[in-house]
């Protein structure tokens, strides 16, 4: 069976890296490693150094080098369509043959590149990482920071880009009551659809999608992790944020945490290691910290190596991941236990299938700064239950996020359909 795999940026090939990007190449690696026939598609290389120099991914074009910004935006938020990226994967589908076509992120590739795929009759499979299919914004989350339960429609200009371009606000209304219909098209020629947890696959449903066409399949473990072997003990008070630095993602709730138990704990610090997606988030994290007195207890040490990353999360006493949307695994999530670290998370999305409250890492509720505040004076004045959730965070990691069991649950997906024994 051949598997062809399209992704917007990959490890290796591009200098723009999130979860997702990590999560995919571990199945495409995976996949590799096991036999399977794999060919890739992403676009064109931007990596100051590209990774292997031998069966390198087929390159394609899109809108956005020609229009960086209006490409995107209108992609994102209105119609999903780039004819360049769309043309360019048609050639290389009737090139290769594959058997099954497997999409992972696509916000720069745009969704056509699905709706081409799909007129060449070969079977569509496509892994969820967010909800952009249903919300503008990727999250279900509104400007409010509540959890959105209607997903998109003409209402959407009341919460996305307001205060952009206001008078275009009628404009906006039309193009995001048109968006149901549009992104429909997408979701309809979708053959199976792949979630990284059952909370996500559940928003899908309820949003829609079919749920014969749902499968829930974790995400691999970390190797990486695994094979450098159980961690030695934390540094007691370093607490560890891991991503991007944006709103969705929380950092000011873990600071705001920070604040209210600082005083009652002269080791507590925060390393925060990732790069700004959002430069007015940053200056407001930063303005925050500066009004809460926290600047001798804040370091942004910005994206690591992997070998650095691994380092920091076995070194770490808690890792926060206060994420405020519904993300359905957060990959920091995965790669924390899989060191061996103690996570301590938001009750939100697909996480409490994975951090057992108490035994493999703690939770809180996501917009409760105090709430995180208790956990973090909860862990302080028991160090040694720290440890213990540290080895079964790890433990843990490697029994649901076992990746032989991932690879066959993937197969048989494939293997449904295409009518394969």
């Amino acid at each position: 069976m051949k598997i062809l795999h399209v992704a917007d940026f990959l490890p290796g090939f591009h200098k723009t890296l999130g979860g997702a990007e990590f999560a995919a190449l571990r199945t495409i690696e995976e996949q590799q490693q096991r036999g399977v026939d794999v060919d890739i598609a992403t676009l064109r290389f931007d990596a100051e150094t590209v990774a292997r120099d031998s069966d390198r991914p087929d390159q394609i074009g899109n809108l956005d080098r020609f229009a960086p910004g209006p490409a995107y935006v209108i992609k994102q938020l209105f119609y999903p369509g780039d004819p360049i990226a769309a043309c360019a994967l048609t050639r290389i589908i009737g090139r290769k043959q594959p058997d099954v076509i497997h999409f992972h992120n696509l916000h720069f590739s745009g969704l056509s590149t699905v709706l081409a795929a799909a007129r060449t009759g070969i079977p569509v499979a496509m892994t969820i990482y967010d909800y952009w299919l249903f919300c503008p914004s990727f999250m279900l989350l509104t400007n409010k920071n509540e959890l959105c339960q209607q997903g998109h429609g003409a209402h959407c200009v009341d919460c996305v880009g307001t205060r952009r371009a206001a008078m275009l606000r009628p404009l906006k209304r039309l193009g995001f009551a048109m968006r149901p219909r549009v992104f429909g098209q997408v979701r309809n020629a979708v053959d199976a659809f792949i979630t990284l947890s059952s909370a996500s696959g559940r928003l899908l449903t309820q949003h829609g999608v079919d749920e014969k066409k749902v499968h829930a399949i974790h995400q691999p473990v970390w190797q990486q992790a695994v094979a450098a072997g159980e961690a030695g003990p934390a540094t007691l008070g370093r607490l560890l944020y891991v991503g991007w630095v944006e709103a969705r993602k929380g950092l000011h709730i873990a600071i705001e945490a920070l604040a209210k138990v600082a005083s009652e704990f002269s080791e507590l610090k925060l390393d925060v290691l990732g790069m700004a997606a959002n430069t007015a988030y940053e200056q407001e994290i930063r303005d925050l910290i500066q009004r809460l007195g926290l600047q001798d207890r804040v370091n942004f040490l910005g994206q690591q190596s992997r070998d650095g990353l691994l380092e920091a999360l076995q070194d770490a006493f808690l890792v926060l991941v206060p994420e405020q949307w519904e993300n359905m695994s957060p990959v920091i999530v995965t790669e924390a236990m899989a060191a061996g670290a103690c996570v301590l998370a938001s009750r939100v999305g697909g996480i409490p299938e994975f951090v057992i409250d108490g035994e493999s890492g703690l939770l809180a509720e996501r917009a409760d700064a105090a709430a995180f505040a208790a956990q973090i004076r909860y862990a302080m004045a028991n160090p040694l239950t720290v440890e213990t959730m540290r080895r079964a965070a790890r433990q843990r990691a490697q029994k649901v996020f076992d990746p032989g069991e991932l690879h066959q649950q993937h197969l048989d997906v494939y293997r449904r359909l295409t009518g394969a024994n």
